[in-house]
């Protein structure tokens, strides 16, 4: 099937370039490999291909209510106009949980230790606690649904062979085997499959030309974020700057 349009065929050539920079660092067999791969990832794919309001990094999630933190998450993306992240570079920091709209789990080759781990860290991020965004009109929090963080995976390569199984089904045996949910909301391997959780079902994007796949998964990024963020509304960066049992009564500033 052809490129829709020279904006499609555009995006199609600048995935086959970041793949293919991406699969060769991972043949390299130094300890920096992962590190390597990640950022080809977030600087030829991530960051060019999503809207400029999608922040892209990697590191650590945060919770303002009990202070816990996520594992190093691979790469994270965020809307910085909510709660802006601590950065210690251009790509690395810690993220508030508020601002977080997706994880990305990077694999070079996926396999079913990889995915339930990945199921494990996603499971952690379901029981963080947000901020709320909202106010009554007396001024005191409102609270409301939130969508949490949306956790997902990407891989350059699968060890699963065959047409026997597909990577829903080798993930439903892991959760269901866990006796819990899917927590992870998207596999995407690159050449090869796209699934995503519709909210009841598990859905196949299906592949005719290359990388379709990745183009699926990139869209279906796109098509969502604003909603999540929406979700949020405008939790006060305050309440992760301001030291608890800072504030003390005064003399009053003016008469009833």
């Amino acid at each position: 099937m052809a490129d829709k349009n020279q904006y499609q065929a555009f995006l199609r050539a600048k995935v086959a370039g970041a793949i293919a920079d991406a699969r060769a660092a991972s043949n390299l067999t130094h300890s920096g490999v992962k590190g390597s791969v990640l950022e080809i990832l977030i600087s030829k794919l991530f960051r060019p291909l999503l809207p400029s309001d999608i922040g892209v990094g990697t590191g650590q999630i945060i919770e303002q209510h009990r202070g816990i933190m996520s594992t190093q998450m691979d790469i994270i993306l965020y809307d910085k106009s909510i709660v802006p992240p601590i950065s210690f570079d251009q790509s690395t920091g810690i993220f508030p949980i508020e601002a977080v709209l997706y994880t990305i789990e990077v694999k070079t080759t996926l396999n079913a230790t990889e995915l339930s781990i990945a199921h494990d860290s996603a499971k952690l991020l379901t029981e963080f606690r947000y901020l709320p965004g909202l106010k009554n009109v007396d001024g005191s929090e409102r609270h409301h649904s939130i969508e949490k963080v949306r956790s997902v995976v990407f891989a350059l390569n699968s060890d699963l062979s065959g047409n026997k199984l597909t990577e829903a089904e080798r993930y439903e045996k892991i959760y269901k085997g866990k006796g819990e949910a899917a927590h992870i909301r998207a596999i995407c391997v690159a050449s090869r499959e796209y699934w995503y959780d519709n909210g009841e079902y598990w859905v196949a994007f299906d592949s005719v030309d290359d990388f379709d796949e990745i183009l699926g998964f990139i869209g279906g990024v796109t098509n969502t974020y604003k909603s999540v963020a929406a979700s949020r509304h405008n939790p006060l960066l305050g309440h992760y700057i301001v030291p608890e049992g800072s504030a003390k009564l005064g003399p009053k500033t003016r008469e009833d």
